[in-house]
């Protein structure tokens, strides 16, 4: 997946504009309680059901990637504190700092940087983080 088919779905700065609060989203799992910032929900998943941050949803992407793309930095936190690997890749080879970077998700990105986000890490088409940031501008 390329930068520019990675769906944006929210902005945790921007709930106001986005027309879709949480409550108004079906929240199902892991992935979309990441998605949509809907740190409650989240946490019953993991903490009540024992639902796994560890692993990709259907399409390989990981809670902590939607988490990141949509900057709920506190999200990001949790999921790292609970099992999320701050270097899992999608099938595109994408970390969540890929995913952050493409959406200027700098709050979430500071999170994952001090948790070891690898800066250096290549998708599947030799695209850096730092490709990232300036194909966003």
């Amino acid at each position: 997946m390329s930068s520019s088919e990675i769906e944006i779905v929210s902005d945790s700065n921007d709930q106001k504009n986005s027309g879709r609060n949480p409550s108004e989203v079906p929240i199902i799992d892991v992935y979309s309680a990441s998605a949509y910032g809907d740190f409650e929900k989240l946490r019953k998943f993991v903490e009540e059901d024992g639902l796994s941050l560890s692993q990709p949803d259907g399409s390989g992407h990981y809670a902590l990637q939607w988490a990141a793309l949509n900057n709920f930095a506190d999200i990001v936190q949790y999921i790292i504190e609970h099992g999320g690997e701050v270097n899992a890749t999608n099938n595109a080879g994408q970390t969540a700092l890929h995913w952050a970077a493409v959406r200027g998700s700098m709050a979430a990105a500071d999170v994952l940087l001090q948790n070891g986000a690898r800066v250096e890490a290549v998708d599947i088409n030799g695209y850096r983080v730092i490709f990232e940031i300036v194909f966003r501008f």
